[in-house]
């Protein structure tokens, strides 16, 4: 496991890092391009060279295909948009990397809470923030598999359900 010291030298010119991030994760994609972690979001390599980030609470689900050597990282949008997804081959199984992601992910979850719209069917409304902040958070929905947001009503249906719990939680 390549812990922060163990990192290239040059990783931090080639990232556009904020002011006091560090960086605590990172592993080559397959053309030698940097993905990384650092204690504020996920840098990745995008389609036209330049570099993506990705805060932490922009996450909504990261997943690794090993067999293929693939990360799958999607990010939330506004309610009604289609979620973008980010997809990078990587040179090896990235094992620190993959810990991180897990661990910012999760710590970024403020609100999970799943609101039943059609029988059990419904949507899961999530409320994320950078961990160890006091910023916004940012919410998000997913609607479960055999839910269809384009069936009349559906919208609105969650659109409600994501007043309540963000009425629950913020004054």
């Amino acid at each position: 496991m390549r812990r922060h010291r163990d990192l290239p030298k040059d990783i931090k010119d080639t990232l556009p890092l904020e002011r006091g991030e560090r960086v605590l994760a990172a592993a080559p994609d397959a053309s030698a391009r940097w993905c990384a972690g650092t204690d504020r979001a996920l840098y990745l390599p995008g389609d036209d060279g330049a570099v993506v980030r990705i805060p932490w609470q922009q996450i909504e689900h990261a997943e690794w295909d090993q067999d293929a050597d693939i990360l799958r990282v999607t990010e939330s949008a506004p309610f009604g948009e289609q979620l973008p997804l980010r997809v990078v081959r990587l040179e090896e199984p990235p094992t620190r990397l993959l810990s991180l992601i897990r661990e910012r992910v999760t710590a970024s979850v403020v609100v999970s809470q799943h609101v039943p719209l059609r029988g059990p069917l419904g949507v899961r409304v999530v409320a994320r923030r950078r961990p160890g902040s006091d910023e916004p958070m940012v919410w998000s929905v997913a609607f479960d598999e055999g839910l269809d947001p384009d069936v009349p009503g559906v919208l609105d249906a969650a659109e409600g359900a994501l007043a309540e719990v963000r009425g629950q939680v913020e004054p």
